[in-house]
């Protein structure tokens, strides 16, 4: 029987205005209380001039001077986490807020919904929610700020996000794979040059933050049998001006049967990739807090039949 884990994430980019407190100079004490209040935990953090980045038990934090971007899966309560963000940071110097949630496979046993949270979210800071995709298939449904914000001109993300990855790479995020990445074809190439911080949960799980000078990658694995996943996301700018041959190079390497790509533009021009072998079903434009955020969904045309499988609900 195969063991679930919600591995699909909830995140969160809040920025604040030109002058305002540095957002690193709040002690160790706020951020622990706002990673407490996601019902998560600090496994371990690296810093270098540009940032701090915490690696945790439920996915990653990074904090910069005017921004920070948090990343919680399983069954977590990152709005909790924004409350008590702001309970720290005046609302009126927020320039941007923008939350995501990705579509779960298993929503009921959620704390909350999209809803509940984007209800929550309108009574602390005036914004609109919009999805990406189609309902109860796969989508990103998205909170965001309606204040002015114009993103610095190299400021983008970019977001993959992989379902039913390939069953010859699960092994190595499972049971007794101690090293990963060092163990993943691929992986030490595309991300050269970066500080890795990693760590493999037992029994199942793996998580990756990556520095390099002003730049964040992140990849959350959850590897078991039954709703298998794969995320990965970075404002390397290198990675965001050329997305298509990024995409295909860590498509290649887990193999999944679909994936989201999400990226986040400062400018008018959304983000376009192609990738062989799989078809694009979905294809979204909107513009978000001065970005341009565009949702593609790929999936991979299979003729494969498989059994169905029993799952133990964690």
């Amino acid at each position: 029987m195969s063991v679930f884990f919600e591995g699909p994430e909830k995140k969160v980019e809040l920025a604040v205005v030109e002058g305002y407190r540095s957002l690193r100079t709040l002690d160790a004490q706020c951020w622990e209380r706002v990673i407490a209040s996601a019902r998560a935990e600090v496994l371990s953090r690296r810093s270098n001039e540009h940032l701090d980045a915490y690696l945790l038990s439920e996915s990653s934090l990074f904090v910069f001077d005017t921004f920070v971007t948090m990343i919680t899966c399983g069954r977590t309560t990152l709005v909790d986490a924004i409350e008590e963000m702001l309970a720290s940071i005046d609302r009126d110097a927020v320039s941007a807020l923008i939350y995501e949630r990705k579509n779960e496979h298993f929503p009921q046993l959620q704390p909350t919904s999209f809803y509940d949270d984007a209800r929550r979210l309108r009574a602390l800071l005036d914004g609109r929610a919009v999805r990406f995709g189609v309902e109860h298939e796969h989508a990103v449904r998205m909170f965001h700020t309606t204040r002015p914000h114009t993103p610095e001109p190299e400021d983008r993300t970019l977001e993959v996000l992989m379902h039913g990855i390939a069953r010859g790479v699960a092994p190595r995020f499972g049971v007794g794979a101690a090293e990963p990445f060092r163990a993943s074809a691929g992986l030490p190439e595309i991300l050269a040059g970066y500080e890795i911080d990693e760590h493999h949960f037992e029994p199942f799980g793996y998580s990756l933050n990556a520095l390099k000078g002003e730049f964040y990658a992140t990849l959350h694995v959850t590897p078991q049998s039954h709703g298998s996943y794969v995320s990965f996301e970075t404002n390397d700018e290198s990675f965001g001006h050329d997305p298509g041959r990024f995409v295909t190079e860590l498509v290649g390497l887990f193999q999944p049967e679909s994936f989201d790509v999400v990226a986040f533009e400062p400018d008018a021009d959304p983000v376009r990739v192609s990738i062989e072998g799989y078809s694009l079903r979905k294809h979204v434009s909107e513009p978000a807090s001065g970005y341009t955020v565009t949702f593609q969904h790929f999936f991979r045309p299979s003729t494969e039949i498989v059994r169905a499988v029993g799952i133990a609900l964690d």
